[in-house]
């Protein structure tokens, strides 16, 4: 009996040990998450993936850890490890359609756009996700990048309605006027979407509004948004193609 009753206080013992150990292993992963998103937050990738991988250890079954780490990878380029740790977090947690819906971001990037749209459609008959604006906007990124302009721009529309001050709605807009060749309207909506991107630091409508002035035949105009890219935005995705193109206007090669 009485080491029946000392394997039950054992066992007891043990038991809120490795309870109360497993409290403090989420609180600690807690943290190390939260330092993790603030890092990738400042664009310091490889101590935010230092961060979110010891939470990972610390707490292996926590979706949301699982989703940033998806996000981490996605933003580095790493779409096979970013797939693999998103569908890990909506494993976890069936109702974690936001993770379905970055799944579904990676698939196109991955151009498995059928896998891609299963899962959107998906996103989209979930009533009860907050987010509808990110599904659009994945929506027309896939039409957009399988060539089907005039359903790309439905989708961004219905972004802009939402929220008319997302640049990469306004952008995605105006270029897929610029796919269909219909310059003038690309011209416009560039134009619109420069407001937006200048504050975000991002140069993309400055770029692709100077290329829609270019096919107008607005060559002046086109040159002054190339100089204006050069000029705020140091660090520009488009700076080299840029200084390409202002150099063709200026010597009137095209």
């Amino acid at each position: 009996m009485f080491l029946l009753r000392l394997c039950i206080v054992i066992f007891l013992f043990s038991s809120c040990a490795s309870l109360f150990k497993s409290d403090r292993s989420e609180e600690r992963a807690l943290l190390r998450q939260q330092l993790g998103v603030s890092y990738m937050q400042q664009g310091n990738y490889p101590l935010a993936l230092k961060e979110l991988l010891e939470a990972e250890e610390l707490d292996p079954k926590n979706p949301h850890i699982q989703n940033n780490l998806g996000m981490l990878y996605f933003v580095r380029e790493k779409f096979e490890l970013s797939a693999k740790h998103f569908s890990r977090a909506y494993e976890l947690d069936k109702k974690f359609t936001d993770a379905k819906n970055n799944l579904a971001r990676v698939y196109i990037e991955l151009k498995q756009f059928a896998i891609a749209q299963r899962l959107l459609e998906e996103v989209l008959t979930d009533l009860t996700y907050q987010y509808p604006i990110k599904a659009d906007m994945n929506y027309g990124l896939l039409e957009f990048n399988r060539g089907r302009f005039k359903e790309a721009k439905k989708h961004f529309r219905k972004v802009l309605i939402q929220d008319r001050e997302d640049c990469f709605a306004q952008v995605f807009l105006g270029r897929s006027f610029l796919e269909l060749k219909e310059n003038v309207q690309a011209v416009d909506q560039l134009e619109k979407a420069t407001t937006f991107c200048k504050v975000m630091g991002i140069d993309d409508a400055h770029y692709f509004s100077a290329i829609a002035l270019y096919r107008t035949g607005d060559k002046e105009q086109s040159l002054v948004r190339f100089k204006e890219l050069l000029d705020l935005f140091p660090q520009a995705k488009y700076r080299e193609q840029s200084k390409k193109m202002i150099d063709i206007i200026e010597k009137g090669t095209l």
